[in-house]
């Protein structure tokens, strides 16, 4: 009964990790783009390109990062991989002109229907506030995802999720392969917390970054900063459970598929467990 407490108490307390994480990375980057547009005043088409431009080389820089400098050094990628699951290695979709412009252009679509909907709030540079912000909307923001994500594994939604689906081996560019029906769902789902707590261009544009650095690395198979790299693996090679950003929501629902803790700098609570577990 005790290490049963213990554990659901460790898996809280990582869960809550993940929160504060995204919060107080969110906050640097928004100080210093703060700091960058201080004297600069946007009005909204400004503020859409702004929004696509660190969207869109974040998600790629972010991207190929992982998968050309992290994976191909052999030794660093298998420390940062604590899959239990192994599963059959896949080719995955090339880039093409094509299908770079399509998601450019969706991207583009949902900054504008964003930034067009969801009440401006400045709120310059106050640490507390920006963090508090950024807190509040990751945690609401994985609610929102939770949702529509357990939705779309329901049969009269499924087939709009199964494009996501086509690869049960992981790669961090995965994260954009949806289809045009669930990109406008999750779209949606991250304007919902826009319109509760109102948002700041700066906020904006840092919180693009950071969901940017954690859904890749999601997909990516591997444990960087934000997320153990078996949480999404599992929900790919089992098609269930799993279907929060991390794991609070899924534990509160019951759904949740326990990854693989690997105790590691980046991760002080995994590391604390294990200490504690093996004094």
């Amino acid at each position: 009964m005790q290490k049963s407490f213990v554990k659901k108490l460790f898996g809280f307390l990582s869960e809550m990790e993940f929160y504060i994480k995204i919060a107080l990375s969110c906050t640097i980057f928004q100080q210093g783009i703060y700091w960058l547009l201080r004297d600069v005043k946007l009005s909204f088409i400004p503020q859409v390109f702004l929004y696509w431009l660190v969207g869109s080389v974040s998600f790629y820089g972010i991207g190929l990062a992982i998968e050309k400098l992290i994976k191909p050094n052999q030794a660093l990628a298998e420390n940062l991989n604590v899959r239990v699951k192994k599963v059959r290695k896949q080719e995955f979709p090339t880039f093409t002109f094509k299908g770079i412009l399509v998601g450019e252009l969706k991207s583009f679509c949902a900054a504008a229907l964003i930034l067009y909907l969801a009440p401006e709030v400045y709120r310059g540079n106050d640490l507390w506030l920006n963090f508090s912000w950024f807190l509040m909307r990751i945690i609401v923001a994985d609610f929102c995802f939770y949702v529509a994500h357990w939705l779309f594994h329901r049969k009269f939604l499924q087939k709009f999720h199964l494009k996501h689906h086509e690869f049960s081996d992981s790669s961090s560019f995965v994260a954009g392969h949806k289809s045009v029906i669930e990109y406008l769902v999750v779209s949606i789902t991250d304007i919902l917390p826009i319109f509760i707590f109102g948002y700041d261009i700066t906020q904006l544009c840092a919180w693009t970054v950071i969901g940017n650095a954690y859904n890749l690395e999601g997909h990516s198979s591997l444990s960087i900063f934000f997320i153990p790299s078996d949480f999404h693996d599992l929900h790919h090679s089992c098609f269930k459970g799993n279907y929060g950003i991390h794991g609070f929501w899924d534990r509160v629902f019951n759904t949740l598929n326990s990854p693989t803790k690997k105790p590691s700098p980046m991760f002080p609570i995994t590391t604390l467990e294990n200490f504690m577990s093996n004094p």
